[in-house]
């Protein structure tokens, strides 16, 4: 049996490893340093960016689909939508409400409390910069869209393109940028400045 098991390795090798290239904090300041402020969609970008960054989230915890606007009222049940984030007039921090998540499988919400961080990539000034470009918009809406008044859906998609042409702007390269790039990233480099894997596990949830 260990000979047959032996040469099937040697007939067959063994398949390439699919990696994921991590956003870690530093390429994720060259990418934001990338985005035109005075442009809506950019705006949104960066606090999309940074809130990801910020809050261990994975794509789909932030994202959404054209088609599933169309739930109407019940919307906000599975997405987030402005009515999620409360912001502080101090500016310390800020928290989110995630109505639904691949580690809520019975849906009951999770509070995430996202600290400022003072720089580029804070996700606290980020986030009040693009409520601050949404007034026009319901509590209900969705958080991110990508055209002010076209408003349209910030998808998976969309945001991997973005992330993988502004990653090529800043230099960074090809890569391989993909929607894993944020959580993995944000686990990278939390482990770099030595937070424990216990506590990585609870902030990734």
């Amino acid at each position: 049996m260990e000979c047959s098991i032996q040469g099937i390795k040697r007939d067959y090798k063994e398949p390439d490893c699919y990696t994921r290239t991590p956003l870690t904090r530093p390429f994720l300041l060259c990418i934001l340093n990338c985005l035109a402020l005075t442009d809506y969609d950019d705006v949104v970008l960066k606090a999309a960016f940074t809130l990801a960054f910020a809050g261990f989230l994975r794509v789909g915890e932030f994202t959404y689909k054209q088609a599933d606007k169309e739930l109407g009222p019940t919307f906000p049940n599975w997405f987030l939508t402005k009515g999620c984030i409360k912001t502080r007039a101090s500016g310390g921090y800020m928290e989110v409400t995630l109505p639904a998540s691949k580690t809520d499988p019975f849906r009951k919400g999770i509070n995430l409390t996202i600290a400022t961080s003072y720089d580029n990539a804070c996700p606290v000034s980020a986030m009040k910069q693009s409520l601050a470009r949404d007034t026009h918009r319901a509590p209900h809406e969705p958080i991110f869209c990508i055209g002010r008044y076209e408003q349209r859906a910030l998808t998976r998609e969309y945001i991997v393109l973005k992330l993988q042409q502004l990653a090529i702007t800043a230099g960074l390269g090809e890569g391989m940028w993909n929607s894993h790039s944020f959580c993995r990233g944000a686990a990278m480099w939390a482990a770099e400045v030595r937070i424990s894997e216990s506590e990585i596990q609870t902030l990734g949830r």
